[in-house]
């Protein structure tokens, strides 16, 4: 049964409040790491797990389950416990006016909850040492200890302990025992709760005398007392926290550590013209660094939404830089910088503060170019390139990503081992080339209430599901966030229609009358695996690949003859090949290397 006070409860409201945001749908892991991050566990408030932590908080968190076992939190603002949160800090006002004046008249009333914070119950395993002296059952035919059901209920609810334990103290040491059955110092009381609580560790406690428990025991239980006399505040409790979860839990622990840069900067901007001031002088600058038909202020503002998806922030709560997509002379990107003023100016409390580029007077008429990456831009011109949208760029916009470190690692974690190239850039192109291609053939799933919605990857675990990526709605510009990578969610896969046959492109090849071309068919002819398809995300279509000398050569098709139209590098080749099958042949495969 749960045991939650009203101060654990403003507790829990502040704490989930403030990490997983109001009215916003969290998965049921996120929850647990926020509670772990805390040093909070289920176990200490009287629950089984998260789930039925969650459910037990009626007042404000509201669970819901979805198919296949997704399991999903909403935080719901409660205004009374809001109300609680202000009284637990300063007076109010009214509280002011009716003592001023008057030092000794008090405001007469019921005292604020404050919250607090749950204590962690150590687990019985550190305390069964203490009845070890107590292998003496002739204390069982005293049948007084056992009307006290107390010491069933006593590691999950301390509040009631502590009561119990004065009352105790005050009347017999043989209750008190009775109450805390840890002090294994206490000479008679402590064989009646050995029999009765925890019969079967005894064989426990007759190995372990040798390494002296019974001096530990006690320590434990003064403290378990000590700790609850100053109920308000327990400022002692943080200081014993942290040994027992570091020590039980040492994997866990590190998973919340990488915290989002969105959740730290709560107040970041995301309208440029509402949100941030422009001084004349960093707009000015811009304005000779960008091309001419390029609007600062969009860029300004589609670019830092970038940032914010995938975590390129850097600096204070009160000074933010990120990077532009243009690049200076030394290929490095032009950065700018936000700075927080605590007075508004104009409506407004952030500032354009820094524009760091190359100098405006050795920049030529056409500004800066873009910064253009990625092997979807294999086999388009500069121009269209520059003109086109990434895909890399098109997933960030569409949800919060975290960093891109962390994600690949978790997506290559759970698909198939696979050579994915240095700092796994191939599987980055794999991925936001595959998410533009089912976004273009609207293959993206949502469920009918919009509470989450997927894509699928594309990749497969060992012998397993389809994995998706899981996305969460969300307040804010960008209205989803990646959730987690899944086996459970459903979504369709991209197609890449039907593949030319070996056959079909080597009469192509010999229709051309060329030299060159014939050498081509007859390869093809020796060998038709030589022969390979590839993605071209600008153009939204399917390439044919051949080897080149050192590179692979693009043969386009059409009217029954073929023709070459361009060499890309190996690498290039490869990751856009690698989004149209995973099966690729050896000279393609071998530009990874």
């Amino acid at each position: 049964m749960a045991k939650i006070t009203a101060g654990n409860a403003l507790y829990l409201y502040r704490l989930l409040g403030r990490e997983l945001g109001v009215g916003k749908q969290t998965s049921m892991a996120r929850v647990a790491e926020v509670l772990e991050a805390d040093g909070i566990w289920p176990e200490d408030l009287g629950c089984a797990d998260v789930r039925a932590l969650c459910e037990a908080l009626t007042d404000f968190a509201k669970v819901t389950a979805f198919k296949k076992g997704q399991v999903f939190v909403t935080v719901m603002r409660n205004e009374e416990l809001d109300r609680m949160l202000e009284r637990a800090g300063e007076p109010t006002a009214a509280e002011k006016a009716a003592s001023k004046g008057k030092p000794w008249k008090h405001r007469k009333g019921a005292k604020a909850v404050k919250p607090q914070k749950p204590r962690h119950v150590e687990k019985p395993a550190a305390v069964e040492p203490e009845p070890e002296p107590e292998p003496v059952v002739e204390p069982e035919p005293v049948a007084e200890p056992e009307p006290v059901a107390v010491a069933e209920e006593e590691p999950l609810t301390e509040a009631v302990v502590e009561k119990t334990v004065e009352a105790e103290t005050a009347s017999e040491p043989a209750t008190k025992v009775e109450v805390a059955p840890e002090p294994a110092a206490e000479p008679e009381p402590e064989p009646k709760p050995v029999p009765q609580a925890e019969p079967k560790p005894e064989p426990v406690l007759q190995a372990e005398p040798e390494p002296e428990p019974a001096p530990a025991a006690p320590e434990p239980s003064i403290k378990l007392t000590i700790t609850f006399d100053p109920d308000p505040e327990p400022e002692p409790v943080p200081a014993t926290e942290p040994e027992p979860v570091s020590a039980a839990v040492p994997t866990p622990a590190p998973a919340p550590a990488p915290a989002r840069p969105e959740r730290a900067h709560a107040d970041l901007p995301q309208d440029f013209y509402a949100d941030v001031r422009c001084p004349d002088e960093q707009l000015s600058t811009l304005y000779q660094l960008l091309p001419a038909d390029v609007d600062p202020m969009a860029t300004l503002e589609e670019d830092f939404r970038l940032a914010r998806s995938t975590h390129a922030l850097e600096g204070t709560r009160s000074n933010v830089t990120f990077p532009l997509r243009y690049q200076r002379a030394d290929g490095s990107p032009v950065t700018v910088t936000l700075r927080r003023t605590a007075r508004a100016q104009a409506g407004k409390h952030w500032t354009l503060a820094e524009v760091t580029g190359d100098a405006p007077e050795t920049v030529g008429p056409e500004g800066l170019s873009r910064r253009v990456e990625g092997a979807w831009r294999a086999f388009a011109s500069d121009e269209d390139a520059a003109a086109a949208t990434s895909p890399e760029d098109e997933l960030a916009r569409y949800a919060v990503l975290g960093s891109w470190d962390r994600l690949l690692a978790d997506l290559a974690g759970v698909a198939e081992a696979e050579n994915w190239g240095t700092d796994l850039h191939v599987l980055k192109d794999y991925l936001t080339m595959t998410f533009h291609r089912e976004r273009l053939q609207g293959r993206l799933a949502m469920t009918d209430d919009g509470s989450s919605a997927a894509f699928d990857t594309g990749l497969l675990p060992p012998g397993g599901e389809p994995i998706c990526a899981v996305l969460e709605p969300r307040d804010g510009d960008i209205a989803w966030e990646l959730a987690c990578f899944s086996t459970n969610a459903c979504a369709r896969a991209a197609s890449y229609g039907e593949a030319p046959s070996a056959q079909t492109v080597i009469d192509a090849l010999l229709a051309a009358n060329s030299m060159d071309l014939r050498r081509l068919a007859q390869r093809l002819a020796r060998n038709p695996r030589t022969m390979t398809l590839a993605y071209d995300a600008v153009a939204d279509e399917v390439r044919v690949l051949l080897p080149g000398k050192s590179d692979a050569l693009v043969v386009d098709l059409a009217d029954n003859t073929a023709q070459v139209t361009g060499h890309i590098s190996l690498e290039d080749a490869y990751s856009c090949a690698r989004v149209v099958s995973s099966d690729q042949p050896g000279w393609l495969i071998a530009g990874l290397d």
